[in-house]
């Protein structure tokens, strides 16, 4: 189970990895109605990440990581949440729409890259306790050798 938890949390990582590049994509990319790349970073951040965060609630619970470990593992869900709070209350807040949003959306709506970094750096300690029981011997530092 340790070894599975580790594998989720390489995969979570690669998706946020990708989710970061679906953005810059939507962005960059053509912004005709029947052309917009968004929606790679809508269905990534609404579906896969979801899905891979839960699934790897289920598996640190199963790989006994600790309570710490596991609660950690669940922010995650909560960010992506919060992902979804901040064009709810950029919304309210700034007022405009899509297309022309106020200064007060965008100011609102910028802390959504934030959190999305926050996302990132969760799954990496994660990633990082999560490598550390599947592999104890891999970090551990050689006692009849001495360090460089």
């Amino acid at each position: 189970m340790r070894k599975a938890y580790f594998v989720l949390t390489v995969l979570l990582l690669i998706s946020v990895v990708f989710q970061f590049y679906f953005a810059a994509l939507g962005v960059f990319g053509p912004q005709g109605e029947d052309d917009n790349l968004f929606g790679f970073h809508r269905v990534n951040g609404s579906i896969v990440l979801p899905v891979l965060s839960l699934l790897a609630v289920i598996f640190a619970a199963l790989a006994r990581a600790g309570a710490r470990t596991v609660w950690l593992t669940a922010l995650p869900i909560l960010l992506i949440a919060v992902q979804y709070l901040l064009f709810i209350i950029g919304g309210l807040v700034g007022g405009g729409d899509e297309d022309n949003p106020t200064v007060g959306t965008a100011v609102i709506l910028g802390l959504h890259a934030v959190n999305g970094l926050a996302v990132l750096g969760t799954i990496i300690t994660l990633m990082t306790r999560a490598r550390a029981r599947a592999f104890p011997k891999a970090g551990a530092v050689d006692e009849a050798r001495p360090a460089v």
